[in-house]
């Protein structure tokens, strides 16, 4: 499926260079991208998030891609992800869920019972119970049990 509004789609798109040291905002102002030094001169070099990698960790985190597998995708842990990109993940997150919430509380108005049920369960804190109730006799002696251990 090739649709070009399909955010998917457009990520294989974006471009993504490690050695930009300033982004541009969407009202096209330039920023200053934070760097690090490594003083070792060991391990991996320090990740430079730019306006590329932001937009499609936004676009991959809004059509509910796990966090594991966005960090793959960039070539970064998942704790340098979240490190970096905390404010995309959650908007994405967000915007995903109240999507699928949308198309649940369309379903549920339209008489789909299992949305009904599913939506009054998780919003409207309405819960399925069962009450097992033992009581004595009606005089008010205790219930009389016999255990059998045998056949007689």
């Amino acid at each position: 499926m090739n649709d070009k509004n399909n955010p998917v789609d457009n990520v294989d798109n974006i471009m993504v260079s490690d050695d930009i040291n300033t982004i541009k905002d969407n009202d096209n102002h330039s920023q200053l991208v934070e760097t690090e030094t490594d003083k070792t001169g060991k391990g991996r070099p320090p990740h430079l998030p730019n306006a590329d990698t932001r937009i499609k960790v936004y676009t991959l985190s809004t059509v509910g891609t796990r966090h594991e597998d966005i960090a793959s995708v960039l070539g970064i842990s998942h704790d340098t992800l979240v490190k970096y990109y905390k404010e995309e993940l959650d908007k994405g997150r967000i915007e995903a869920n109240a999507s699928v919430a949308e198309t649940l509380f369309k379903q549920a108005k339209e008489g789909n019972t299992t949305a009904m049920i599913f939506w009054l369960k998780s919003r409207a804190k309405w819960k399925e119970t069962s009450q097992h109730e033992i009581s004595g006799n009606p005089d008010g002696t205790p219930v009389e049990v016999k255990i059998i251990t045998g056949i007689e």
